[in-house]
């Protein structure tokens, strides 16, 4: 059961995939008490048998505890009903929400957050669908089911590329570049789209997704080069039952509105240049994402410090996610693993993460 008063922190091992053949695996998981387990073997092993030392291999353990925890068998919805499923109970109540979904490059994230549940073969495969289309379709089954009330949807879909914000959404020719954040984490000049069925929304977010920046690495063959930001603003007013209703005063029915935000971000993943092997406009643009990481890192340990001053300005993904993480908002917070050996330094630095960020209130 997620925490209340605080961000909720998710960690999931995806599946081992082709380029791991062979690589032992590191990372348990115990969902019953929400415990991640990453096995580390010692580094210094060949050094210490060259220097006539024993040959035996030293393995140490490292522990964590979150709000839930998903191996490699848990499915979308799993994943779905503990992650998102309270987040957006909290938006439709008239509170901000926020998903976001952190890792190493590779590691799964806009898998969790983004599938749109479209097989190889261009069929639907309903199983296999991200946190953000499961979100999309219990809004509207929910809007349905509410007959006491009348709802207005309206979507935006931003991306921060090398520490410039562009709009996703509308025609190419509109879609505005370069946008400032506003004191008050609001884009100014940012498009947003009304949408009245789940059909349009889902189609509001794939537009977008086909303008996000992708490139391929030797870790992942489809790399985001940039943080994806995706927002539904939900605004709920009471029906007028009959005209006699309606006359009661605009005053007072406009009083019950309840207005809700969910945000929901994929991160680009964190890598190492020399693992990835990027060169060129591919090193910028990750020496960008390792630089905004490391900002938003900076100000998840202040947080969790409770230290005085917080340095959101230090990069606009940290300008734009200060609501999420330091504001009057329900976060919850999706940290995305490799189980692979190899991988098993920056698991742990992915986990270290993730519990200081349990750690904001």
């Amino acid at each position: 059961m997620a925490a209340t008063g605080r961000v909720n922190v998710f960690s999931r091992v995806r599946p081992g995939v082709a380029r791991e053949d062979g690589d032992a695996h590191c990372v348990s998981m115990n969902q019953d008490t929400n415990r991640c387990v990453v096995r580390l073997q010692d580094g210094d092993a060949v050094e210490r048998v060259l220097a006539g030392g024993s040959a035996q291999v030293k393995t140490i353990e490292k522990e964590y505890t979150f709000d839930g925890v998903f191996d490699p068998e848990s499915t979308q919805k799993d994943v779905y009903e503990e992650v998102g499923k309270p987040v957006l109970k909290d938006v439709l109540m008239g509170y901000n929400g926020s998903i976001l979904a952190y890792g190493q490059t590779g590691a799964g994230k806009t898998h969790s957050l983004l599938n749109s549940g479209m097989g190889i073969d261009g069929k639907a495969d309903p199983k296999q669908a991200g946190l953000l289309p499961r979100l999309v379709a219990a809004l509207f089954v929910h809007i349905g089911a509410d007959v006491a009330h009348v709802y207005s949807v309206e979507a935006s879909m931003l991306q921060i590329y090398n520490e410039n914000i562009d709009c996703l959404l509308g025609a190419d020719r509109e879609r505005a570049q370069g946008l400032q954040v506003t004191g008050k984490s609001e884009v100014r000049g940012l498009t947003w789209m009304p949408c009245k069925t789940p059909t349009d929304l889902l189609q509001c977010f794939q537009k977008g997704r086909n303008n996000l920046v992708y490139a391929e690495t030797k870790m992942n063959k489809a790399s985001s080069r940039s943080h994806a930001v995706f927002q539904i603003k939900v605004a709920k007013r009471p029906r007028a039952s009959d005209a006699a209703a309606a006359k009661k005063g605009a005053k007072k029915v406009e009083m019950k509105a309840v207005f809700g935000k969910l945000t929901v971000v994929d991160l680009a993943g964190s890598e190492r240049i020399k693992k990835s092997g990027v060169v060129g406009q591919q090193l910028r643009e990750a020496t960008n994402i390792n630089s905004s990481l490391l900002a938003f890192g900076n100000i998840v340990q202040a947080l969790a410090e409770k230290k005085n001053f917080i340095p959101y300005r230090d990069s606009k993904l940290t300008r734009i996610l200060e609501d999420s993480v330091g504001g009057n908002c329900k976060t919850s917070l999706l940290v995305c693993c490799s189980p692979s050996a190899e991988s098993a330094d920056e698991t742990v630095s992915t986990l270290e993460f993730a519990s200081r960020a349990a750690r904001i209130e």
